[in-house]
């Protein structure tokens, strides 16, 4: 029965030892296979990284353009406002001037009316003397040129 117990120990000392050995091979095929993950998640955080980067230069550039937009956009807006806000100054410059040079047009051109009407009156009573003197003349001449014959 020593002989039996003895056989079974070195059985299961020969068990033990196939699984250790089988365990060195399972150890280095465990290590390979987690080597094998650690580089494919180290590739795989490596796209990522490269994607994420990728997606922010493309959200920047993006960005950039529509604040390119819409600055120019509000430039545009601005100039308008500008220019309608001179145009409307210049109006209401040009509208002041022209009221006041008008008026004082109109002013002259009353003065010059009223002096035109003073001197037509003038005008006419030289010209009434004048046509007296004429007459006066020739009826004189006449007069002399009738008694001489």
């Amino acid at each position: 029965m020593r002989e039996a117990l003895v056989v079974q120990a070195l059985e299961e000392v020969d068990g033990l030892l196939v699984r250790v050995e089988t365990l060195h091979s399972n150890v280095s095929a465990t290590e390979s296979s987690l080597k094998a993950t650690t580089e494919a998640l180290q590739d795989a955080a490596d796209k990522f990284r490269m994607a994420v980067t990728a997606f922010t230069e493309q959200a920047k550039e993006d960005l950039t353009e529509h604040i390119q937009r819409k600055g120019a956009e509000q430039i545009r807006l601005t100039i308008e406002e500008q220019h309608s806000a001179m145009q409307e100054a210049a109006r209401i410059a040009f509208r002041s001037q022209a009221s006041d040079d008008a008026g004082k047009l109109a002013k002259t051109l009353r003065e010059a009316a009223g002096e035109f009407r003073r001197a037509s009156w003038a005008r006419m009573v030289e010209n009434i003397l004048v046509a007296l003197a004429a007459s006066a003349i020739t009826s004189s001449a006449m007069y002399v040129m009738l008694k001489v014959s």
